[in-house]
């Protein structure tokens, strides 16, 4: 434990239980790590929190959630950020990012998707035309993928709103990030069952945060580095690099999950059609641990073979 003696950081959070709870594991383990260090939690309302009746790829993607927490920081209202990572754009920010960067990646909590109906099953025993409740143009995808007779329907609102939604009966069943249900401790294996990844591959960068602050603030940077786990660090590079090269967009369906074993990579990607539609295209690159970009490139090569440039934007 280091000593920092009367050091307050400013954390901006969303107001929603899941960006505090994740703001507060953050802040503990950053008071933790460094004696006297105090961490402030400054509430935000984001745009994505605003627009509660329409699907965000129609309004903005995913960055709305993002946008007022960096536009406080470039204006030095707080100090850093804590992001679900898989919100975060990696094309066509909202916010310029020149200023900014994220300077840490902690520990990532568990990547997969999560299934919640009235009992724990799989996609394969959902009944038929089950109505299934996501707002993910991803998980659309791949659920009508496997399951063509299921009712895919957006789902908006904060995890216990979804939760809600389920028990009273609006759908029969809704998938989730199973990230999000742990760290909000609402985990219920009387109704929950993760989803594989070999059967619904989840978002680039799901399970992880990204601690986000000013790039000329190394004070600040010093710190949030502590808590950076260069393995969760490299595969949301490799993750986030794949959707850099697809040029996606808050219109493609994309998925990929990469895992280290032995100093290798694997990336396992999933592609849909704009707009959530099948079919989806899988494919897995490889490369060395050190070199993340590499299998992107690879599982990026394989894919375009299989026309996955036409399928997410068109002939061209």
């Amino acid at each position: 434990m280091t000593d920092s003696s009367s050091i307050i950081l400013r954390l901006g959070t969303r107001g929603s239980l899941l960006a505090r709870t994740q703001s507060g594991i953050v802040a503990a383990a950053l008071e933790h790590a460094f004696a006297g260090l105090r961490v402030e939690l400054v509430t935000f309302k984001t745009s994505g929190d605003k627009i509660a009746d329409r699907p965000l790829h129609e309004v903005g993607g995913k960055g709305l959630f993002t946008k007022e927490l960096e536009l406080a920081l470039l204006a030095g209202q707080i100090d850093f950020a804590v992001h679900s990572y898989k919100d975060m754009p990696t094309t066509m920010p909202l916010v310029e990012q020149s200023g900014l960067i994220v300077a840490a990646v902690p520990l990532r909590e568990d990547p997969r998707d999560v299934l919640v109906a009235g009992r724990p099953m799989t996609i394969a025993d959902l009944p038929p035309g089950a109505r299934v409740g996501t707002g993910s143009l991803r998980r659309q995808c791949q659920l009508l993928a496997l399951r063509p007779d299921l009712h895919v329907e957006p789902i908006r609102g904060n995890i216990d709103t979804r939760l809600r939604k389920q028990r009273e009966g609006e759908f029969d069943a809704v998938v989730m990030a199973m990230a999000g249900v742990r760290r909000a401790q609402l985990f219920d294996p009387a109704t929950m069952r993760p989803i594989e990844p070999n059967v619904l591959i989840p978002a680039p960068a799901q399970g992880a945060l990204a601690l986000q602050c000013r790039r000329d603030d190394e004070r600040t940077q010093s710190y949030l580095r502590a808590l950076s786990d260069p393995s969760t660090a490299a595969c949301t590079e490799a993750e986030r690099a794949l959707v850099a090269a697809l040029n996606g967009d808050c219109l493609s369906p994309i998925a990929a999950i990469a895992t280290i074993s032995g100093g290798q990579m694997t990336l396992h990607a999933a592609v849909g059609g704009r707009g959530g539609k099948p079919p989806v295209l899988r494919a897995a690159g490889q490369s060395d641990a050190s070199n993340p970009e590499a299998a992107a490139r690879e599982a990026f090569a394989l894919l375009a073979r299989q026309g996955v440039v036409a399928l997410l934007h068109g002939p061209g």
